[in-house]
């Protein structure tokens, strides 16, 4: 039995940055959970998808590090007689990519926080790379994250790097 689970510690930053400044995230996976309790939603999972590390300058490398960033949302309780979703789908691009009158990045969604605060941690050279388009995408499940289980979920893809000795 596996007691002491490794946690990826950019990983670990992210989250921190994330759920310091958006409160309706509920839990956070690292990598894919097999099931999710409605008791936890809305969820984050973060999961690396791709690392790249070539040289920087003789004596040091630059990390590449793709992060993929999953808010899972239960919509059964937004699921009316007319089977309307429309309440679920707005909570869920709120959280992600939500925005003011003047399309404007709210300071609270995913999105706004990860442009917002590039310099994720300054003294270890951890920053997301904003040259780098970021992206999010959406879809709805039915029972991938439990049986029966109504949720929707977006992902947002963003790429980090750092420079550090060899």
């Amino acid at each position: 039995m596996i007691t002491d689970l490794y946690k990826d510690p950019i990983c670990a930053r992210y989250a921190k940055l994330i759920t310091d400044v958006n409160k309706t995230i509920k839990r956070v996976y690292f990598g894919e959970p097999i099931r999710i309790g409605a008791s936890e939603l809305p969820a984050l999972i973060i999961e690396k998808t791709d690392t790249s590390i070539r040289p920087f300058t003789n004596m040091e490398d630059q990390h590449d590090i793709k992060i993929n960033f999953t808010i899972v949302t239960d919509v059964r309780q937004t699921i009316s007689d007319d089977k309307q979703l429309v309440a679920g789908f707005a909570s869920l691009y709120n959280i992600i990519e939500g925005r003011d009158a003047t399309y404007k990045l709210k300071v609270d969604s995913i999105l706004g926080i990860l442009r917002k605060n590039a310099e994720v941690d300054p003294g270890l050279n951890l920053r997301t790379d904003l040259e780098t388009a970021s992206r999010a995408v959406y879809g709805m499940t039915l029972g991938k994250r439990q049986d029966d289980h109504f949720s929707i979920e977006g992902s947002v893809q963003i790429t980090a790097h750092f420079i550090q000795l060899r």
